[in-house]
C-alpha cells in the first residue's frame, strides 16, 4: 500500500491495523493530538522524524523524482522537485505479499496502456515466473493477486502476438482464482482468453470461454458486461450468429465503474464487433467515441481504434474517410510497440490496394508505410 503524503499515510496505516488514532499515537511515541493535527494536513513534520516514527509501525519513506505534471498539493512538506511515497518495510519477500503483486499487476497494465506489449513482455515473464510457486500455496489473497497478475501478462503477451504463452497465462490465472475462490478473477481469465481466440479469429474457443466465465456467480456488473461483449465478438466470427450478436451487444447494461481504459476500450470493442457485422454507420460512431476516450488516457488504445477506425472505413468502401484517418494513424503509431498493432497495419494496407487510383489515400499510404517497424 502507497501513500503519497504524510496525512495519507497515516490514515492508510490505521485502516490496515483497525488502530484509533489515540492507539496509533501509543504505537508511534505520540500524542494524539500529533495524529490528529498531522493526519489532518495541519502540521507538518521533518523528514528524519517522520523516517523514526514510521519505522516503529513497519512503514518507510522513498523519495522518487516529482513528474512533471504532478500538482504541488497543499499542505505537502516536499520541495518542488521530489515527492515522498510511504510503503511497508518488508517483512516477507515481495513475491509473497499480496498488496505488492497487486502493485506489479497495475504497473504491467499501465505500461502495457502506454508503450503497448512488446516493450513489457519480457519484465511480464519475469513476475510470472516469480509467483509460480503459489499454485501449490495455501494463501487465497495471494494466489488472487497472483492470478491479477498472471491475466494481466497473458493481455501483454496477446498484445505482443504470443498467443501459445499468452493462452499458458490466463489458464494459469484462471487456476490461481479458482483455488483462491475469487469468481471476479476466474471471469476476468474467462475474458482475456476469449480475447486471445477472438485475436485469433477462433470464434468457437471464444464462445467457450465467454460462457465458462458467464456461468459463474456473483459477477460485478462490469465483469459480466465483458463477457457479454467477448460472446458478441466471437458470435461475430461465426457464420449464421449475427442475430446473437446483436443480442448480446444490446444486453451490455451496467458498465459503471470502470476505469477510463476499460471505458474506451469497452466503447471501441462494441465498434469493431459492429463493423464485423456490417453495420458501419454504428460502427463508425462507436469507434469514433473510442478514440475520443483513448486520447485522454492510452496511447495503446488511441492507436488501435485509429487502426480499426481505418478498417472500418475501407471495409465500408470510404476511400476518403479511410485516408483522413490513415494520415492521423501514420502520425501516432510510432508511439507505441505493439505487434497486434503492427499486423493490423499491414493488413490496412492491404485492403487498400483497390483504391490506389485516389490520390489522398496513396499518399496516405505512403505515409503510413513509412513507420513501420523495419
Amino acid at each position: 500500500m502507497d501513500a503519497d503524503v504524510l496525512p495519507e499515510a497515516l490514515k492508510a496505516i490505521m485502516t490496515r491495523h483497525g488502530w484509533s488514532q489515540v492507539e496509533l499515537a501509543a504505537e508511534l511515541g505520540v500524542s494524539q493530538s500529533w495524529v490528529s493535527q498531522t493526519s489532518r494536513g495541519v502540521k507538518d513534520s521533518g523528514i528524519a522524524k517522520v523516517q523514526r516514527l514510521l519505522e516503529r509501525v513497519g512503514w518507510e519513506v522513498h523519495i522518487t523524482p516529482k513528474t512533471e505534471n504532478d500538482a504541488v498539493k497543499r499542505r505537502q512538506f516536499v520541495s518542488a522537485v521530489g515527492s515522498i511515497a510511504f510503503v511497508p518495510s518488508p517483512k516477507i519477500a515481495p513475491y509473497q505479499d499480496p498488496e505488492y503483486v497487486r502493485t506489479l499487476a497495475g504497473r504491467l497494465a499501465q505500461d502495457r496502456y502506454e508503450q503497448g506489449g512488446i516493450p513489457v513482455a519480457s519484465t511480464a515473464l519475469r513476475h510470472l515466473k516469480k509467483v509460480g510457486f503459489v499454485i501449490s500455496g495455501k494463501d487465497r489473497k495471494l494466489q488472487s493477486a497472483a492470478s491479477d497478475l498472471a491475466c494481466e501478462a497473458a493481455r501483454i503477451f496477446y498484445d505482443a502476438r504470443r498467443y501459445e504463452v499468452a493462452e499458458r497465462a490466463g489458464s494459469f490465472a484462471f487456476e490461481l482464482a479458482r483455488r483462491s475462490g475469487d469468481f471476479n478473477g476466474q471471469a476476468a481469465a474467462c475474458s482475456a482468453l476469449s480475447r486471445i481466440s477472438i485475436d485469433r479469429g477462433q470464434g468457437d474457443r471464444g464462445i467457450m470461454y465467454a460462457r465458462q466465465g458467464l456461468a459463474l456467480p456473483d459477477l460485478s456488473p462490469s465483469q459480466r458486461a465483458w463477457l457479454k461483449l467477448r460472446m458478441a465478438r466471437s458470435l461475430a466470427l461465426v457464420g449464421g450468429q449475427e442475430r446473437a450478436a446483436r443480442h448480446r451487444l444490446a444486453e451490455l447494461g451496467d458498465t459503471e465503474g470502470l476505469s477510463p481504459y476499460e471505458k474506451a476500450d469497452m466503447k471501441g470493442n462494441v465498434g469493431v464487433a459492429l463493423a464485423g457485422m456490417r453495420a458501419y454507420p454504428d460502427a463508425h460512431t462507436a469507434i469514433a467515441e473510442a478514440v475520443a476516450l483513448s486520447g485522454q488516457c492510452s496511447a495503446l488504445l488511441l492507436v488501435a481504434y485509429k487502426a480499426w477506425q481505418v478498417e472500418s472505413a475501407l471495409a465500408a468502401s470510404e476511400p476518403q474517410m479511410a485516408a483522413e484517418h490513415m494520415a492521423a494513424l501514420a502520425r501516432i503509431a510510432p508511439l507505441v510497440s505493439s505487434a497486434r498493432v503492427n499486423a493490423h497495419i499491414t493488413g490496412i494496407l492491404g485492403m487498400s490496394a483497390r483504391w490506389s487510383d485516389v490520390p489522398e489515400l496513396r499518399q496516405a499510404c505512403e505515409h503510413l508505410r513509412s513507420v513501420q517497424p523495419d
